[in-house]
């Protein structure tokens, strides 16, 4: 008897194992399952709207402490090295700022700042000090360098083979597609264009140092610039400037009567005005044209120099170039100074002008050849600072573009 209940138990296990397995009620398991997942991914969808993902563009950025940095993540901020310095896309990323005092670093972010060990305290160390520079992306194609702060000790002005020389200290770029001179002394407020060729993956920035007593002070801000925007410049130009009125100044120049500091020798590079919509020319002017001394580039191999302005030939040695350059206004036809129609090369200790041998600055000299450029190039040796006349400075020039008008040629 017990017997025939188990086996009835066991007969009705199986039937309803059998009825559970038919393929009608395997369909609304089916539909149950998908009812269920439909269930947690409507419920996984809200709960994802309450955490949004937040994507912004890594744009330039304000830090609290004025410098300019690149807007990150948290995060990405503290993988790059930076300091989150205030904040930035609403409040969903941070300012981050890049500062580099450690020689031998190397960065691929924009808007970096290189500086001494140490800054703004004295850098004395001897050595070579360098920093490597690597493309933000692919479409970078040059660097900004601007010299927020840039003291180095001054040129050789002890021995007449090597005047003008950066002897004791000099920065120097190399890996750049572009020829950029060695310099030194100071040169705060300056900058230079750095080109990156396409087969180059580093562009290296040194300082390089000599001796334990010079006191030396570095910040130096560097831009990473893509290809074809309205802020590139051309491949020919170490300055490029962009406003319809600025100021040139020669590295490291320094008007004083005393002591007399000098230009930098094996100088070669272009400065560039963009042309901008409206005008045809460009006014030049002394930046202190009542000065006794304010603008002054060698002649003469010698220790000796002849007061009074050279023009083109006779610029054997080191020069300031700006095409077709006169002493009028609106035109590039009048006949100007004493001999001559117009000049393309200007030298000479005193004066700035286009009258042969004249002590006394134009009040302004035009150029209307376009594009507007002004080419400074030095030798490798300047006068003895010993030497009579010996000022040769360099210059600080204004410049002014002027609006094209009816009387104006192209040139």
């Amino acid at each position: 008897m017990g017997s025939d209940k188990s086996n009835k138990v066991l007969i009705v296990v199986l039937l309803i194992f059998i009825q559970l397995a038919k393929p009608g009620d395997a369909k609304l398991s089916e539909k149950l399952a998908r009812n269920n997942t439909e269930s947690e991914g409507t419920r996984e969808e809200k709960f994802l709207s309450l955490f949004s993902i937040v994507r912004f563009p890594n744009v330039v950025c304000t830090a609290t402490n004025s410098y300019n940095g690149t807007c990150l993540t948290s995060a990405e901020c503290t993988t790059n090295g930076g300091t989150a310095s205030g904040t930035c896309a609403s409040g969903f990323g941070v300012c981050c700022v890049v500062t580099i005092q450690t020689c031998g670093s190397s960065t691929s972010l924009n808007n970096t700042y290189w500086q001494n060990s140490g800054f703004s305290s004295a850098y004395t160390t001897a050595g070579q000090c360098s920093l490597f520079v690597s493309r933000a992306s692919s479409d970078v194609d040059q660097l900004r360098l601007e010299f927020l702060t840039f003291t180095l000790a001054q040129p050789d002005s002890a021995t007449l083979s090597t005047t003008g020389q950066c002897i004791t200290d000099s920065f120097t770029v190399s890996g750049s597609a572009n020829i950029v001179p060695a310099i030194c002394g100071s040169n705060a407020n300056q900058h230079m264009y750095v080109n990156i060729g396409p087969g180059t993956s580093t562009v290296t920035l040194s300082i390089i140092t000599s001796g334990t007593t010079t006191s030396r002070y570095w910040n130096i801000r560097v831009i990473q610039i893509p290809q074809n925007t309205d802020y590139t410049a051309p491949d020919n130009c170490l300055q490029w400037f962009t406003e319809a009125a600025g100021t040139l100044v020669s590295f490291n120049y320094q008007y004083a009567a005393a002591p007399i500091v000098q230009h930098l020798a094996y100088q070669d590079y272009t400065m560039c005005i963009r042309t901008n919509q409206g005008f045809c020319g460009v006014k030049y002017a002394l930046c202190t044209p009542t000065a006794s001394y304010p603008y002054g580039i060698s002649t003469v191999a010698a220790g000796t120099a002849a007061p009074g302005t050279v023009m083109d030939s006779s610029c054997a040695y080191d020069w300031l170039q700006i095409p077709c350059v006169t002493d009028q206004a609106n035109s590039i036809v009048t006949s100007v100074g004493a001999t001559v129609g117009c000049a393309s090369k200007l030298c000479g200790i005193l004066g700035f002008t286009v009258t042969t041998d004249s002590t006394t600055a134009t009040t302004s000299l035009y150029s209307y050849r376009r594009p507007f450029e002004v080419r400074f190039y030095t030798d490798y040796k300047e006068f003895l600072v010993t030497a009579a006349a010996a000022e040769n400075y360099g210059f600080c020039l204004t410049y002014t573009q002027q609006p094209c008008l009816s009387t104006v040629t192209s040139g």
